[in-house]
């Protein structure tokens, strides 16, 4: 009995972070409810309050899982793992989130969304994502991500009075739920065959196991398990945003709420990356012929259309929303390698595409406009004449586009070249080439941007105002710099996912 309870002592301790967060999340639901409907206290929104409570409750949350006692561990019958990979992966999660928030803080409050709920709905998706960054089972996984899903539906149709927020919300709801069908449907494959749903028996079970022996039969047991890798693999990847599964990004990008797009271009990815890697690299990785092709020709597909579409938009969110789907082809192609390197270097570019994603987005949500019916940026050709009215904006929006093209010495440059050279080093020459083919193609629409800035000048249509909290441009300054010196000492990164990929190996 005493082995028991320490047991679960230990699990409930490892599992501290995620309690502490839906703890707090519940807290604030009940306060917010109860308060703002009190006429004696003249129903009060809480939208400071609650924001800077949401920014300790996650800053918190970070410190707890950074100095979790317990560092490798399988806990509530191997239904969550603790590990390097998790602890890395949790924190860049909740780094990026704080990021988010505050890039998005003054913006939700002038555009008049005096709502607490914005924060709730926030915590609650970083409740999700924790745990489905944790799970080590496909019931866990599925249930984790659909909290996460949930919190994200409504986020996306957050401005009610917006035809094109609750359009956006719409389409991300039936398309979500359309998705989240395919990974159920290849889950139940995946138990009616092997009776177990615990990434570590999976692993064992598929030791050896014939994948290439097909058969007419639909019934046969290699076409039923054939068919949940896939159906998994394309839930994952349709919620990842990667082609020909991406058709519903563009539209709840353009129609969601500034700072929810933010959100939806940097967080999701983080967390859906460490799922496919532990649910692919270590349950289902003798499956590897099947979802290794699927990954090479998602890569693929989202490099050709993420770049041809992205050189024909004139919005900001759309171009952002083709310009992220042609990242995830580069994601995937350190993915589809299956080795150790791919792993290391796909880690690798995730966390420089954050925090390149954080600094762009940190400094067009700070831009205002005069001499427009709207107040903030849409469309590229917004951002005329920004060289003369702010100069320093100017030269940092300039860099990290020329980062996100992989122009030497800034540090999209590395993680490209990384993610080549994984590839190089997997066999797979012809798509290394294709890469570096429509990476150059790519570099028009970054520089479209640079000509934009600094040429098109039109004296009639200057950024008149930047409206940027102290902690707003420490955020956008701290990126600026790992951007731009990077290249001094890249060992630093590198050899932190090297030592954080060993735990999936």
């Amino acid at each position: 009995m005493l082995d028991f309870n320490i047991i679960c002592e230990n699990h409930f301790k490892v599992f501290l972070p995620e309690i502490y967060i839906v703890s707090i999340s519940l807290f604030l639901l009940i306060v917010g409810v109860t308060f703002s409907n009190l006429n004696r206290y003249k129903y009060p929104y809480f939208i400071k309050e609650t924001g800077i409570l949401t920014v300790i409750t996650l800053f918190f949350t970070l410190c707890l899982i950074i100095n979790n006692p317990i560092k490798d561990i399988v806990i509530f019958n191997s239904m969550f793992i603790i590990n390097d990979f998790t602890t890395f992966i949790k924190s860049l999660a909740l780094f990026s989130t704080l990021g988010c928030l505050i890039i998005s803080s003054k913006f939700l409050k002038e555009t008049g969304l005096n709502t607490y709920e914005y924060f709730i709905l926030l915590l609650f998706s970083s409740f999700g994502l924790l745990c489905f960054i944790s799970s080590f089972d496909l019931i866990s996984l599925y249930i984790s991500l659909e909290v996460q899903s949930l919190s994200f539906y409504i986020l996306a149709s957050m401005k009610r009075n917006s035809a094109f927020s609750t359009e956006a919300g719409l389409k991300y709801f039936i398309l979500g739920a359309f998705s989240s069908g395919i990974l159920l449907l290849g889950i139940s494959f995946i138990y009616g065959v092997v009776g177990t749903t615990s990434f570590e028996d999976l692993g064992k079970f598929f030791i050896g196991f014939d994948f290439l022996e097909l058969s007419l039969d639909v019934f046969n047991i290699n076409n039923r398990i054939i068919l949940g890798i896939i159906c998994i693999f394309v839930g994952i990847l349709f919620k990842l945003t990667a082609a020909p599964f991406h058709m519903w990004a563009p539209d709840v990008y353009e129609g969601s709420p500034f700072f929810i797009t933010i959100l939806f271009s940097v967080v999701p990815k983080i967390g859906l990356f460490a799922v496919a890697i532990k649910t692919f690299y270590i349950g289902l990785y003798e499956g590897f012929f099947y979802w290794h092709n699927v990954a090479l020709f998602c890569s693929v597909s989202s490099i050709f259309i993420g770049t041809l579409k992205a050189l024909q938009q004139n919005k900001i969110k759309r171009f952002f929303a083709y310009s992220s789907i042609g990242h995830v082809g580069f994601l995937l192609l350190g993915f589809a390698t299956g080795t150790f390197i791919g792993l290391q270097s796909l880690l690798f570019y995730l966390v420089i595409y954050t925090i390149m994603m954080l600094n762009v987005w940190s400094i067009l949500i700070s831009l205002r406009l005069k001499n427009k019916q709207y107040n903030y940026i849409r469309y590229i050709s917004d951002l005329q004449g920004l060289s003369k009215s702010n100069p320093i904006l100017a030269y940092t929006l300039a860099i990290n586009m020329f980062s996100m093209a992989g122009v030497p010495p800034l540090a999209g440059f590395f993680a490209k070249f990384y993610i080549l050279f994984s590839s190089f080093e997997a066999g797979m020459h012809f798509l290394v080439v294709f890469s570096i083919l429509f990476s150059v193609i790519s570099a028009f629409y970054y520089l479209r941007f640079i000509k934009i800035i600094f040429f098109d000048i039109d004296k009639g249509n200057y950024l008149y105002k930047v409206d940027i909290t102290y902690t707003h441009s420490l955020l956008m300054g701290i990126s600026f710099l790992f951007i731009l010196f990077f290249f001094i000492y890249p060992n630093l990164l590198f050899i932190l996912t090297q030592y954080v990929s060993l735990s999936i190996f």
